[in-house]
């Protein structure tokens, strides 16, 4: 049995699909402690103003497709939004693993805070890191470079025409281990800086036997780390800003291989 329709009803299937696995993956657009109201809204929001685009724009697609051809193509159509999505989840873990590290570090490591986008506990400092990156994206507006690429993706991966193999997820597995060093990157003058902490505390017990090692370690550290991330606001806002200039970088090279696959 064939499912009968116009090629623009099939577009627009299509487009609605790429759209609801890039939102409801999205760490920024798609957060899950926004309402299913308003996350839908936007899928559909996105879907109609592409489809409007689109719809004028000489298309391939079929007249009718087999139910089974069809759901193939509405779940690649998902899962090429899905991809995306998820390069920007792993720009996320950058902030969330870092404050990991700068917490562990300051020995806050048992301090942690809900968080309903993962739905587990985080670090504070993650959090916090997390909320700078959010600020910021849309600061530099990066929401509307990612609506530019939603808008100008089927230049690259026609809907329909979309190849998902072993490149995309080799990309996504080289991405991964860069964003763990990227993470670690931005911990590492709070790594630094602790360090030597210990080492000029460890001095300290050795010129002055009688001071209490337990409280003074475990203050000082909180107090210093504080200190140094007050002090890094500025630096580390440009070495977020550059991680926001990567990220749609490689969500579009991400895009490319899909279209060479």
């Amino acid at each position: 049995m064939l499912i009968a329709g116009t090629p623009q009803f099939l577009l627009f299937c299509l487009i609605l699909m790429r759209m609801s696995g890039f939102i409801f993956l999205n760490p920024v657009l798609g957060r899950r402690n926004m309402p299913a109201l308003f996350r839908t809204g936007l899928v559909l929001t996105l879907t109609w103003i592409i489809y409007t685009v689109e719809s004028t724009l000489e298309i391939t697609l079929p007249q009718s497709v087999y139910p089974v051809e069809f759901g193939l193509l509405l779940l690649k159509e998902f899962a090429v939004g899905y991809i995306l999505g998820f390069v920007m989840v792993l720009f996320d873990y950058v902030m969330t693993n870092a404050g990991s590290v700068i917490d562990f570090q300051m020995g806050l490591a048992m301090a942690t805070v809900y968080d309903p986008q993962n739905g587990t506990q985080t670090a504070v400092t993650g959090k916090v890191l997390e909320t700078y990156f959010l600020l910021l994206f849309f600061a530099v507006d990066g929401h509307l470079a990612l609506i530019k690429i939603l808008l100008t993706s089927s230049e690259l991966v026609p809907y329909g025409a979309a190849a998902l193999g072993q490149l995309q997820a080799n990309a996504l597995v080289t991405l991964f281990t860069e964003c763990t060093a990227l993470s670690v990157k931005l911990a590492f003058p709070v790594i630094a800086i602790e360090f030597l902490t210990e080492i000029a505390v460890g001095m300290l017990i050795k010129i002055i036997p009688q001071i209490n090692l337990f409280v003074l370690n475990i203050e000082l550290k909180v107090v210093v780390g504080i200190l140094v991330l007050l002090l890094l606001i500025s630096p580390v806002g440009e070495y977020i800003g550059t991680l926001i200039s990567q990220m749609i970088t490689e969500i579009q090279e991400i895009l490319a291989i899909t279209a060479a696959a």
